[in-house]
């Protein structure tokens, strides 16, 4: 594998190796499936129970370019725009790794146009109407 900001292909110079890290409330498995990229999990960082703020400092500081993560509370209280990362909120239809699994190709797509600082929800989720 290469490096961060390496081809991940000789056919294709342009797509980008991402370094992508997975919330703490992410199903580990799914490391896995994000192929083509850089994957790790919270958990494995050690960083398991860090408070968000600081949880986007030390990814920044580690060189993430992605938090994957089903909190959507993370954007709303803390400005990304300035920042090197982006977060990535997740929303299956569903629990589990089952209900997420379904969202990869879809998560995968959206790091295929990724820039620093942005927001992206992600989600298949299909909203009911209040009677």
């Amino acid at each position: 594998m290469g490096k961060p900001g390496d081809s991940t292909s000789g056919r294709d110079a342009t797509r980008r190796l991402m370094r992508v890290l997975l919330d703490e409330n992410f199903p580990l498995e799914l490391v896995r499936d994000l192929v083509g990229h850089d994957c790790t999990h919270v958990v494995s960082q050690g960083w398991q129970g860090t408070k968000n703020g600081q949880l986007l400092a030390l990814a920044s500081e580690a060189g993430f370019d992605v938090l994957l993560t089903f909190d959507a509370g993370i954007p709303k209280d803390h400005d990304i725009s300035q920042r090197s990362i982006s977060v990535f909120v997740v929303q299956p239809e569903g629990q589990g790794p089952k209900a997420t699994r379904a969202l990869i190709g879809d998560i995968l797509t959206a790091l295929e146009s990724w820039e620093p600082g942005q927001v992206v929800l992600i989600t298949n989720r299909v909203r009911k109407r209040q009677p």
